[in-house]
């Protein structure tokens, strides 16, 4: 059985910088950031005070008004970002489903934010009898997708898939599988995470991954500077919809992007050396060009993980250089995480919302607060202006805490 090819015809994206495809580019293009101080809760006894979260979200404006009140910001995230999706795909949303349809939601955090946080207060207060009797199902991994499914009315087979920072494009990948081995006809996949709360922060806090940058605070995300030193939480959600080109061309659907290559890599095969993140980020990359059947001198951009991270940085780097040789210098690589923050699971599924307008409009976003590059992070990291440029593949990667590396690589439709 032949495989089929599968394409993107639906964006959905409630991110910090905008909710809506639209308003999320624009502020990309415009190098506009979306960290700020946190207003869910009072941080002034935080080490770090910045997070990057969603705004003027009212999740009435998607689902009914009693439905919100005991579905975790997650999941509501998932909702609205699924809707906007199918709007945006021309595909009729309200219709009867039928089991060709199937919806793969990942999500790293779950309801480790307002859901745990609600049962948290309640129980220190009152007990047992304190915890809201919804807590057990709105704080698990699934709700999100249980949800999506109830409003669609979605028959279908509907999967969480979790594997941390790489979720989101895990998910992409089972979706298109599933298409391209005729298993569906339409997937939607993407991810979502809300882990903005104090017990969620604190533990980043005190594992020292976020960002304690102050000069000033709303500068924090600051991936391939000299004073990088950690990220920024973010939070949000990206949805798309996954059909075959044929279905695409029958439809006269707008097509963002081939679904042209997948790898992975894992640094657990490499032991405790060092370089382990650099061989498994290789790997992940050569898999995914190989996948894709294409050349190093094929790629014309990289969406990277970019999480401002130190050692991290570097890795990704050190990695480029080693698959792409001298070419990466003439490849402009930037990081979407520097203006919306690290939105956990979801923030790999962002990155292919920003890849897909990337391709439509051959723009490349900026990596902003780059005002100082570390000098052995040398590569063309596109500082602070969004570039104009002729694009027709895109590379991107994300990196999972663990050791869990995944790479995409998509086309322009043609």
């Amino acid at each position: 059985m032949a495989r089929r090819r599968v394409v993107i015809t639906g964006l959905g994206v409630v991110a910090p910088n905008g909710i809506g495809k639209e308003t999320f580019w624009q502020n990309l293009i415009a190098g506009k950031s979306a960290v700020d101080y946190i207003h869910a809760f009072d941080a002034s006894d935080f080490p770090s005070k910045v997070a990057a979260e969603v705004r003027d979200f009212d999740p009435a404006d998607f689902m009914l008004a009693r439905r919100t009140r005991h579905r975790g910001r997650f999941a509501q995230f998932a909702v609205a970002a699924t809707k906007l999706a199918l709007k945006d795909s021309g595909i009729d949303g309200s219709a009867p489903r039928s089991d060709r349809l199937k919806l793969c939601i990942g999500t790293a955090a779950n309801g480790v934010g307002d859901v745990y946080e609600g049962a948290r207060l309640g129980f220190e207060r009152s007990g047992v009898r304190g915890i809201p009797v919804t807590t057990g199902v709105e704080y698990a991994s699934h709700a999100a997708a249980s949800h999506v499914s109830m409003e669609l009315g979605l028959r279908g087979q509907a999967l969480t898939l979790a594997s941390a920072c790489s979720t989101g494009l895990d998910a992409v990948h089972w979706g298109w599988r599933q298409i391209a081995d005729q298993e569906a006809e339409v997937v939607l996949a993407g991810a979502t995470d809300a882990p903005v709360s104090p017990l969620c922060f604190a533990t980043f806090c005190a594992s020292g991954t976020l960002s304690r940058f102050d000069n000033p605070w709303l500068s924090a995300s600051r991936p391939y500077d000299k004073r990088r030193d950690g990220i920024v939480l973010g939070e949000g959600a990206a949805i798309f919809v996954l059909e075959s080109l044929e279905s695409a061309l029958e439809r006269d659907a707008t097509i963002y992007a081939e679904l042209l290559g997948f790898g992975t890599g894992n640094e657990g095969g490499y032991g405790i050396k060092t370089d382990a993140g650099e061989h498994a980020l290789a790997d992940a990359v050569k898999t995914a060009l190989d996948d894709a059947s294409l050349s190093v001198s094929e790629i014309d951009c990289i969406n990277a993980h970019g999480n401002a991270l130190p050692d991290y940085d570097l890795v990704e780097t050190r990695a480029f250089k080693t698959v792409f040789g001298r070419s990466i210098y003439n490849i402009p690589i930037s990081s979407i995480k520097s203006m919306i923050g690290h939105a956990m699971g979801a923030a790999s599924a962002l990155q292919v919302a920003a890849a897909c307008l990337t391709l439509q409009h051959s723009v490349v976003p900026p990596t902003i607060n780059l005002d100082d590059p570390d000098p052995e992070c040398d590569l063309d990291y596109v500082p602070n202006l969004a570039r104009v440029a002729r694009l027709k593949n895109v590379l991107i990667n994300a990196h999972a805490m663990g050791g869990t590396h995944s790479v995409i690589v998509l086309g322009h439709p043609r």
